[in-house]
């Protein structure tokens, strides 16, 4: 199969259009996104266009028009256990639950057999450097049907990994030599972001070795698609991988069990560091805590989310425990006893409360100036937290340490009084609503209300909640 895939217009195209007059059915009121100043609405992105790393190197971005591109990705590693009906059913629902983004692993061991579905392996020859052209046409099929249900795929070459993955049986010039073939390969496919390697980062693996899987996959697809690296937890890939040209944008993972304590890490506290260091790269958080069964509270997910990208990630990704298995597929039982996936084959995972809520920040973002968004703490006069399941994450646009905000929006982990510096806008009016991650919808509560230069908020109802702070010109 030729490696340029031919890619029709994909049916899920982002659209940074997207205003707040519209969340999954439920028309809500627009004076949010109509009211702020110098919004104009965005040039719209295509998945056919490929992506690039925005001008001030924090987001991503169409790379044709420039227009935003939020990543909401679902985890899906052992994606090739499925055949190519499987597969289908898998795409149609993160296509309908509002993912544009999926990540899987070639030649995924030792958590699953190294073929696919079909009997096939990755790699062949006397060093498995060579690409097989079966399982290449099999996965040319997965890459294609993803476009056409508007997904990125994020393509990882292999992986290393605590347990020891595959990856960590190559030398540096093995994986210069498969880098390349695969970057060839895909080179110029819009939808496709190369990862060289999952948990790819030391103490199980040494940095040159990922260097050269990196440096090739960049060299074989001529520049022409971004290249990243997952690393282990709880770490960035900044970490170790800072300096390589290489490297597009960073990935986070942060504790990624599916237990109650990983639910309680500092997550965002990865994606904040990054955002600070010298190296400046798009950072998104790659893996978090998995969710597992069909019934946990959507909460646990939600938090995790806007927490993340309200500490200026430019993506997240999402995880069930049967999902990213392939639930029954994997081969090992040390996953199968300790990490339960709560559901005895991954379809029954693939609508769970959490998934139908998460795709409601995108609107979010894209309502509001998204390039110019900086995550901003010192906005949070009172009221913060002392954990994760207190915590008050804010964000605004503008410059830090001037007062040139159009907008301030803070995500409320739970019911509390929260004071925000409303000193940041130099506006004299302002307009105030609540958004519902868990709904979707908006409540002007304010249309017209005098700047006080800090604001109190009043604790609302049970949940999580983000409010929307909008200057009037």
């Amino acid at each position: 199969m030729d490696s340029k895939l031919i890619l029709e217009a994909a049916r899920g195209t982002l659209d940074g259009s997207l205003s707040f007059c519209l969340f999954c059915g439920i028309i809500v009121l627009t004076a949010v996104s109509c009211r702020s100043a110098s919004v104009v609405p965005p040039a719209k992105s295509s998945l056919t266009d490929g992506l690039k790393v925005s001008d001030n190197h924090h987001y991503l971005v169409d790379a044709k028009t420039g227009a935003p591109v939020f990543i909401l990705a679902d985890t899906a590693w052992n994606l090739g256990a499925l055949k190519l009906d499987e597969v289908e059913t898998y795409l149609q629902s993160r296509e309908d639950h509002g993912f544009n983004t999926i990540m899987f692993a070639l030649n995924f061991a030792p958590q699953a057999s190294e073929t696919n579905a079909y009997g096939q392996p990755a790699y062949l020859g006397a060093d498995k450097t060579e690409l097989n052209p079966a399982y290449f046409q099999t996965c040319d099929a997965i890459v294609q049907k993803a476009a056409d249900h508007g997904l990125y795929v994020m393509l990882y070459a292999m992986w290393a990994g605590e347990k020891a993955g595959t990856m960590n049986h190559y030398t540096a010039l093995q994986l210069t030599t498969l880098g390349r073939a695969l970057g060839r390969h895909y080179q110029g496919v819009p939808n496709v972001i190369f990862c060289a390697g999952g948990e790819s980062t030391p103490p199980y693996i040494e940095a040159d070795r990922v260097n050269a899987l990196g440096q090739a996959l960049k060299e074989g697809c001529a520049g022409q698609n971004l290249v990243t690296v997952h690393p282990t937890s709880p770490n960035s890939s900044s970490k170790f991988y800072a300096s390589s040209a290489w490297l597009d944008f960073y990935l986070c993972q942060a504790k990624s069990g599916s237990g109650a304590k990983n639910a309680e890490f500092d997550a965002a506290a990865l994606v904040l560091r990054d955002w600070n260091i010298a190296s400046i790269k798009p950072t998104m958080m790659g893996e978090h805590r998995y969710e597992s069964g069909t019934q946990e509270d959507p909460l646990i997910q939600r938090r995790s989310l806007y927490q993340c990208v309200f500490a200026g990630g430019c993506g997240y990704a999402y995880g069930h425990d049967a999902l990213w298995q392939m639930t029954p597929h994997t081969g090992l039982p040390w996953m199968l006893k300790g990490w339960t996936p709560g559901v005895t084959n991954w379809v029954e995972a693939l609508d769970t409360p959490a998934v139908r809520q998460l795709h409601y920040i995108k609107a979010l973002l894209y309502a509001h100036p998204y390039l110019a968004r900086i995550p901003d703490q010192s906005l949070v006069l009172a009221g913060q937290g002392t954990n994760v399941a207190t915590r008050v994450q804010a964000t605004r646009d503008g410059t830090l340490n001037h007062h040139d905000a159009t907008y301030i929006m803070a995500y409320i982990s739970s019911p509390q009084t929260v004071t925000l510096n409303t000193g940041v806008m130099a506006a004299h009016e302002l307009i105030v609503s609540w958004f519902n991650p868990a709904t979707g919808a908006s409540e002007v509560v304010h249309q017209k209300l005098a700047n006080p230069g800090s604001l109190t908020l009043e604790k609302r109802p049970q949940g999580d909640w983000v409010v929307v702070i909008e200057a009037i010109p």
